[in-house]
């Protein structure tokens, strides 16, 4: 992986740490349904250019926009509104990075080489050491649901993998097309004061919705689509095991938990487990290079 991809990702997964916090800020004023009607109407409405009919992939589109759209997005948000710990529940979400390479290694064919499963296993034990507390064990039902949310996300990241020749924005023009209706059926349901909720909210609410469309949702999910394309599943999923490290620093300055020395510990070694992993592929290909440069 290039050093602007790594970085690139790296950029996404702290857009996503931090929309743990953000999410946690706007809900605390919109319902969680009535969060996700509206993150995904703006989506639609900037990437409305980009709708346009796929011959032979819109059973799959459907599948993906629902998969990693509207029904994860509806535990997601009812897990974040639920929830007292937000950096605790991002991590549980990093269950998705060995879900889906254990599907992609049966799905995608895509092995996992000593060095990178050494890698991620390090890069684990760090995010053990930032928030395994008892107080994760406390939110049970939420923890399931999260796990819910994750599978459904894993399934769909191996869905994209074999959609490589769709345009990035016009997959998540269809993610929102297909998740817009399912907020507003979910949000008339289950929820009520719509119109009141919209019409009171204040300034702040308008930032954290705005974050999470396009920031999150365009920058985050469009990104990840991009680089899926170029890279293989294993590669781009160790780089998720850092979004609990951002999202910490979200929770710390915005909804005041306390950083400790266990979280700097936990983070590095994170890093070191994520240094690892891509320090051996830059080797690789590097020694590729030169191989080839003899050969010519």
């Amino acid at each position: 992986m290039s050093v602007r991809h790594a970085i690139f990702a790296l950029i996404i997964c702290s857009i996503w740490g931090v929309n743990f916090t953000v999410m946690k800020i706007g809900l605390m004023q919109i319902d969680p349904y009535l969060f996700g009607f509206l993150r995904f109407s703006i989506v639609f409405l900037l990437l409305l250019p980009w709708l346009k009919i796929v011959p032979g992939m819109m059973i799959k589109l459907f599948l993906l926009g629902n998969l990693i759209g509207g029904f994860q997005f509806a535990l997601v948000f009812l897990a974040m509104d639920m929830t007292n710990h937000v950096s605790a529940m991002s991590v549980v979400v990093q269950l998705n990075i060995p879900i889906t390479l254990i599907m992609a290694h049966f799905f995608l064919f895509e092995r996992m080489s000593y060095w990178r499963t050494s890698g991620v296993l390090i890069s684990f034990l760090g995010v053990l050491i930032i928030t395994l507390e008892p107080e994760i064990l406390e939110e049970g039902i939420v923890i399931l649901i999260v796990v819910g949310a994750t599978t459904m996300y894993s399934i769909g990241v191996i869905m994209m993998r074999k959609m490589a020749s769709i345009n990035v924005f016009q997959t998540q023009a269809w993610v929102a097309f297909f998740s817009v209706p399912i907020f507003f059926i979910m949000t008339l349901i289950f929820e009520s004061g719509q119109i009141e909720q919209v019409l009171n909210i204040d300034l702040i609410g308008i930032l954290m919705v705005l974050y999470t469309s396009i920031l999150a949702s365009i920058v985050g999910y469009g990104g990840i689509n991009y680089l899926l394309k170029l890279y293989p599943v294993t590669l781009i999923s160790p780089f998720m095991v850092s979004v609990p490290i951002f999202a910490t620093i979200g929770s710390v300055a915005f909804l005041n938990e306390i950083l400790s020395f266990k979280f700097i510990l936990g983070a590095l070694v994170t890093l070191v487990g994520l240094g690892i992993i891509h320090y051996r592929d830059w080797q690789l290909k590097r020694h590729l290079k030169v191989i080839s440069n003899e050969g010519a």
